[in-house]
């Protein structure tokens, strides 16, 4: 639809209604619902800790930083991310061309603050956005501190990724228990080996009867 297309005749507007609203939910409850600041550390909040690196690196003027404009490229599912850790997502799937900006000012008095935009519509400005706990106009300080929970501060470990001492462990116990399986086998062809040379015919008889008599 969004490329003019011609779509299915099972495609009636109730369908894309009904469509639209599971999708924009399926975005809101992979990123968020359900424990949305543990999430965020593992999604957003990576993108999120480069973005809060860049703005205080800007602010220092020791770090002699020429740049004055990044611009990053992803999906939407990228964007929610960021949002969602930011808790300014507005519960709908971001359309295309959408950019959420960050802008840095520095203020008469010498201190720093962001302002954020969010444009997804190509016919009107970017909408502000404010986060939870700050004005829209954010001192740069505060705005740290907001975003501190949910920017990891060890991503691998945080996703329990296997640091290289597990792996020498899985590696250890790998090795024993091929140990362990390989002495078993050794067994088993043991026992088979002596059945096998028993001669043919041998029987044990019991002198039972022998006794008796």
């Amino acid at each position: 639809q969004a490329h003019k297309m011609d779509l299915p005749s099972w495609v009636t507007p109730d369908v894309m209604t009904q469509m639209k609203q599971l999708k924009d939910f399926g975005f809101e409850f992979l990123f968020g619902i359900h424990r949305r600041v543990e999430k965020a550390r593992l999604q957003g909040g990576v993108l999120l800790d480069h973005i809060r690196k860049n703005l205080t690196k800007a602010a220092n003027a020791s770090a002699h930083q020429q740049l004055k404009l990044l611009v990053y490229s992803a999906h939407d599912t990228t964007l929610v991310a960021l949002q969602m850790a930011l808790d300014v997502y507005n519960k709908i799937q971001a359309p295309y061309a959408s950019c959420h900006l960050f802008e840095l000012y520095q203020e008469d008095d010498g201190n720093f603050s962001v302002e954020m935009f969010f444009r997804n519509e190509s016919g009107k400005e970017p909408f502000p956005l404010t986060i939870p706990g700050c004005q829209q106009i954010c001192p740069l300080q505060r705005f740290l501190e907001l975003t501190d929970p949910v920017v990891p501060q060890d991503w691998e470990q945080e996703c329990q990724v296997a640091s290289s001492m597990n792996d020498t462990g899985l590696f250890v116990g790998l090795a024993v228990c091929g140990s362990i399986l390989l002495l078993l086998i050794i067994l088993l062809l043991t026992v088979l080996f002596r059945i096998q040379s028993q001669p043919p015919g041998y029987r044990h008889v019991s002198n039972e009867g022998e006794e008796q008599a």
